[in-house]
């Protein structure tokens, strides 16, 4: 990779294909290479067979304009290997994959950072802490903003926005999905839209059969949940977190005839503000940096 590559986005593509390109749509333009994974045997991290359809790679080829894309095929599932455990392996082999060097930002499909271009201003501007990140490791974290389901009319959001993404980092040394442990987690107040629970009710099934979290609670259970918002009782839902207390507190419902107009008129409401590191914080850590070189 080359040291130009500042920006470097990582997705894995799996049962959910058909998501990438809303997410491609929205950073391509100000990401410097991108990484594609998939299994090289057609498997999802529970073991389940999946297909991709060649269109999908030659769709997203004709998007590549300037030939940032890269696929990345190899064997993702091994027999006997947890879920978790499969994704978190895959990770830390596209980060491999990616190179070392820049900021490392790994993304799902249905997954979209709009106006990504302030995101990465913010990156480039600060590329002075990605010097010696063994050392000075620094994770960033973005606010979700997690589509729980859809109607006709529109989408129910899960609000306020305090569920938080470890998005970006510039040691990808993963050790729980995007999670490094290492080094300084800072917050930016940034938006990223999870499209997440909002799909079909076939999608969902597929998509809690196969995913990292598999095991991690009754799915079973929560899928039946689901099930039952609608509009008349969706302000009923209040701290449904399957796993973390206070961070689903309510759902609010936001009018969008499908995910394109969801993104748009969202991002009108909540436009990404211009991302500034504390000015103190700023000071401490260049002077280590300094110290070391």
């Amino acid at each position: 990779m080359s040291k130009k590559n500042i920006i470097k986005v990582g997705y894995l593509l799996s049962y959910d294909y058909c998501y990438i390109f809303t997410s491609l749509k929205h950073i391509y333009e100000h990401a410097d290479c991108i990484v594609i994974s998939y299994d090289a045997n057609n498997k999802t991290w529970a073991g389940n067979d999946i297909h991709i359809p060649e269109s999908v790679f030659s769709d997203i080829k004709k998007l590549d304009t300037q030939n940032k894309i890269i696929f990345y095929k190899d064997i993702f599932f091994i027999e006997g290997m947890q879920p978790m455990e499969l994704e978190t392996r895959q990770r830390n082999m596209m980060a491999e994959k990616m190179g070392s060097g820049g900021w490392h930002i790994q993304m799902d499909g249905d997954e979209y950072a709009y106006d990504f271009g302030v995101l990465a201003k913010f990156l480039k501007g600060n590329k002075f802490l990605l010097k010696n990140p063994a050392k000075n490791p620094f994770n960033f974290q973005v606010n979700f903003v997690t589509l729980f389901k859809h109607n006709a009319e529109g989408f129910f959001v899960i609000t306020p926005f305090d569920e938080k993404c470890m998005l970006i980092t510039n040691n990808p040394q993963y050790e729980y999905a995007r999670n490094t442990n290492k080094g300084r987690i800072l917050p930016l107040d940034f938006y990223l839209i999870h499209q997440s629970w909002a799909r079909e009710e076939s999608e969902i099934s597929e998509k809690i059969n196969n995913w990292g979290h598999k095991n991690d609670f009754d799915t079973s259970t929560f899928l039946n949940s689901w099930k039952t918002v609608n509009a008349d009782n969706y302000k009923t839902f209040i701290d449904f977190h399957p796993l973390y207390k206070g961070i689903w507190k309510e759902l609010s419902f936001f009018p969008a005839k499908n995910i394109d107009e969801f993104i748009l008129s969202f991002s009108k409401k909540y436009p990404q503000q211009k991302l500034n590191l504390n000015l103190s914080f700023t000071k401490k850590i260049k002077m280590r940096i300094r110290s070391l070189f």
